[in-house]
């Protein structure tokens, strides 16, 4: 191999060992950046208040399938509403995902502002006696009850709130009636305090 060769040779080496250097230190850095982008991300989200996790994980979230899981989304926003700190605008937000979970004669009951007004004065009873809703247990899936009425499927269970005022817990049960729609949802068709059992034995 004369000087020639010899140096065209290392003149291409040196090129070729350049352009993968170039390649890496390019994937490198896109590997950096989207590394950095889901730090940020992660960031971010930890950072979210639970108003705020409900509100932006419900434009990607597919409705509740069962009523059970109905029941279980509709108490995390309720929650939200007597626990936690948040806006007047994230306020009306949390109403309207609320209501998107009702029947549609239960939404014809009353108009969206009078759901607010009601709402807030019941968020303000709550602040005034230092209530939050401590916990909430739904009726497992085994015993839902199902039954059709009106030739509607409709299904019926229970969920035990725990209140907590203080130092002092206080339990309540209500009774939930769901109704699939034209759309296979099950909506919230009505809800109130379940009897007592015991007190009318």
């Amino acid at each position: 191999m004369n000087s020639k060769t010899a140096v065209k040779t290392i003149i291409i080496m040196i090129f070729v060992v350049g352009a993968l250097m170039g390649f890496y230190f390019h994937l490198t850095s896109r590997n950096k950046a989207a590394v950095s982008a889901q730090h940020l991300e992660d960031t971010a989200v930890k950072e979210m208040t639970k108003v705020q996790k409900i509100l932006s994980g419900a434009r990607y979230k597919e409705y509740p399938p069962t009523p059970v899981q109905v029941v279980k989304y509709y108490n995390e926003i309720t929650q939200c509403f007597y626990n936690e700190s948040y806006s007047s605008e994230e306020l009306m937000s949390l109403a309207v995902l609320s209501r998107s979970l009702f029947d549609d004669e239960l939404k014809a009951q009353q108009t969206d502002v009078d759901y607010r007004v009601a709402l807030e004065a019941d968020i303000d009873t709550f602040k005034a006696g230092n209530i939050t809703i401590h916990d909430s247990v739904v009726s497992p899936s085994t015993e839902v009850e199902y039954f059709t009425h009106d030739g509607h499927e409709c299904a019926r269970l229970y969920c035990t709130y725990s209140l907590k005022s203080g130092n002092t817990y206080t339990a309540t049960k209500e009774v939930f009636i769901l109704r699939k729609d034209a759309e296979n949802h099950w909506k919230i068709f009505g809800f109130d305090l379940a009897e007592d059992k015991n007190k009318q034995e």
